[in-house]
């Protein structure tokens, strides 16, 4: 085994003090050229490799890291985040670091931009957050324009504007869930694309999606889709009523983890024709997946998402480790044979 070279034993190798060697090594201070070339030839022929947790502990540099997640307790897909999240604070908790997270209304853009801000005057080093909202996360990043301040997102991209992304390519998850419908479909298919409790105009992720799906129907010559919003305060009676309308429909893609939701209205109506597919693991959705009423889930494995992209943003700033600009997990598709494979692995 080689052995580990340490400042000592450059300063030896190079016949000059140890505090001129570190004035080298970190660039401060002044040190004759002379003494510089010594200590330069002395680190290639050790092959002298500095050992990064050692200078994160030395410097005493508290990098403080934002997080700024919906709140779990309001919309329970974001729990496995959570619980990612926090393993990742534990697994480096002998560092110097400070995460604090932000917890948001998932569902009230207002408190998502308040919280955003207020990272901003906390002085964070790092936002790590999920951009729910179009507007306020412009208005958030306009906070940051002229700040050193690492951006990351997951769940949602935002490729052009921030350091990285963690998460699926969400146009190509649109396009599979067509996929889906156009196999389990005996003709060309008539199909709606369901949103659920957000505004589609001011949420990029639901966009993606939708923008997915039509142009594989495009590319397929498939009828283009049909498209509804359903808010909580009419969601039923909206829902029925379309479904009225259109007795000939044969498939459902919900873009969010809300396809329980549809279930259960499915089943209160005996409506057991239409293919139904939505996202997540959430408990809800499972019951329904078993029962027959969802024929499929789109795993976007968020606890993944959610501690892969904390590691990548803390290992940057402790250590100067790079990253991928982008991140793309791979797209899970669920069914009632496999699901269990897929709980067990999420619960790891």
């Amino acid at each position: 085994m080689r052995a580990k070279h340490t400042i000592k034993d450059i300063a030896e190798k190079a016949g000059v003090s140890i505090g001129t060697v570190d004035r080298v090594l970190h660039e401060r201070g002044r040190v004759s050229k002379a003494s510089e070339r010594k200590i330069v030839a002395a680190i290639k022929e050790l092959d002298y490799k500095p050992n990064p947790i050692a200078q994160t502990l030395k410097n005493g540099i508290v990098h403080k890291i934002g997080v700024l997640l919906p709140n779990p307790d309001l919309d329970s897909f974001w729990r496995p985040c959570e619980e990612g999240i926090q393993e990742v604070i534990s697994e480096y908790s002998a560092f110097t670091i400070d995460v604090v997270l932000y917890y948001f209304n998932p569902f009230k853009s207002k408190s998502f931009l308040q919280l955003g801000h207020k990272a901003y005057r906390d002085g964070v080093h790092a936002l790590f957050f999920v951009p729910l909202f179009d507007r306020e996360t412009n208005s958030i990043l306009e906070k940051f324009d002229d700040a050193d301040v690492l951006l990351a997102t997951f769940n949602s991209p935002l490729l052009n504007t921030i350091d990285l992304y963690v998460g699926q390519d969400l146009v190509l998850s649109g396009r599979t869930a067509a996929r889906l419908l156009h196999m389990s479909s005996p003709d060309k298919g008539k199909f709606a694309i369901v949103h659920i409790n957000e505004s589609f105009e001011n949420a990029g992720h639901m966009r993606k999606k939708e923008q997915g799906f039509i142009s594989y129907c495009i590319e397929n010559g498939l009828n283009a889709p049909l498209t509804i919003t359903l808010m909580a305060e009419e969601f039923k009676t909206k829902l029925v009523s379309f479904l009225e309308m259109h007795q000939d429909l044969q498939g459902i893609f919900v873009t969010t983890s809300k396809a329980h939701e549809v279930a259960k209205v499915l089943d209160s109506i005996n409506q057991e024709k239409i293919i139904l597919i939505g996202y997540d693991l959430l408990d809800e959705n499972l019951e329904y997946l078993q029962k027959g009423t969802i024929d499929f889930l789109i795993h976007q494995d968020p606890k993944t998402q959610a501690s892969l992209g904390l590691r990548y943003v803390i290992e940057n700033l402790l250590f100067k480790k790079e990253f991928p600009k982008e991140k793309l997990l791979p797209i899970g598709i669920i069914n009632s044979e496999n699901a269990k494979s897929y709980i067990a692995q999420a619960s790891v």
